[in-house]
């Protein structure tokens, strides 16, 4: 089984949205054929299923669940980078490889929902906002902006100095 590093998955986001010019999940499902049904599914947010009678992929989304599109986001990351794995078996047996596979899922929904791209194109406009106000600005849960804010500083600070053009307070 491959653990993939965070640099691995924006690449791999970065791919995607490249050679279909969309990060909107719902097209990205939709080219590849993955199917997206919504239902009751109590505590659980979503996730991705295999049938294999059909060689089809689907992705189960809670009717409950306010962010759906990052769920379908997440999904789709554990479509790319985890459709092989037998996701429930492994849970059975090591938490922290789950855990793992949840991390990787995550980050790659939240490369998708909100790519460098946006981030530089906006940095004019977001760059003395709160992380509220940027998750407002891009429609985007507070912990995907929070989340990438992050991962974006910590990959670009060689390139702009964000600590002194950004106030992400």
């Amino acid at each position: 089984m491959k653990i993939y590093t965070d640099k691995f998955i924006k690449h791999k986001v970065q791919q995607i949205v490249k050679s279909h010019e969309t990060n909107d999940p719902f097209i990205i499902c939709k080219k590849f054929n993955i199917s997206i049904l919504y239902s009751s599914l109590g505590k659980v947010d979503g996730f991705l299923q295999y049938y294999e009678e059909e060689d089809h992929y689907l992705i189960h989304v809670n009717n409950s669940c306010k962010n759906k599109s990052y769920i379908i986001a997440h999904e789709t990351g554990h479509y790319f980078l985890h459709k092989n794995l037998n996701a429930f078996k492994l849970s059975n047996c090591s938490v922290l490889l789950k855990d793992k596979l949840e991390q990787q899922a995550n980050i790659f929904a939240t490369e998708l929902i909100l790519t460098d791209k946006m981030l530089l194109d906006a940095l004019p406009i977001i760059r003395n906002l709160t992380k509220e106000n940027v998750a407002s600005y891009f429609k985007v849960p507070l912990f995907v902006a929070e989340q990438k804010i992050s991962l974006f500083r910590n990959t670009t600070e060689h390139i702009i100095n964000l600590n002194s053009r950004i106030a992400f307070g």
